[in-house]
């Protein structure tokens, strides 16, 4: 690492060390999509989620990270050992059945493809 960078990692750790960081937030990337969080956030993620309810997990994929006087950016993600964000599932819900049609003009092809279950999830994220 480069002596500037780790000049800004010193002075970002004295901050959150003080407690003098301000409200942090962070950009995770989740099941193909990007959402910012802060602490005690509750963010619904869409499709197949296989932890369960009340398990705690662990964000590898943090794209930014940031407060009052900071931002820290991936490219494209934030080493794992710089940046850590914990969140709780707190609530597992199937959804409705989608329904999938294809069909090409004049070629006599249809296809109809259901995915039986789909899962909506309500997590709450709080960063460390």
């Amino acid at each position: 690492m480069h002596v500037c960078c780790l000049d800004t990692i010193s002075k970002v750790n004295e901050l959150v060390k003080n407690e003098q960081e301000g409200r942090l937030f962070a950009v995770v990337h989740i099941c193909g999509k990007q959402f910012k969080i802060t602490s005690e956030d509750i963010i619904i993620i869409e499709g197949y989620w296989p932890p369960q309810n009340g398990d705690q997990i662990k964000l590898e994929k943090v794209m930014l990270a940031g407060g009052k006087d900071f931002t820290l950016i991936g490219r494209p993600i934030l080493p794992q050992d710089l940046v850590m964000v914990k969140a709780t599932v707190i609530e597992k819900d199937l959804s409705h059945t989608k329904t999938i049609f294809f069909k090409r003009r004049r070629k006599q092809y249809m296809r109809i493809n259901c995915k039986c279950v789909t899962a909506d999830e309500k997590i709450l994220f709080a960063t460390t």
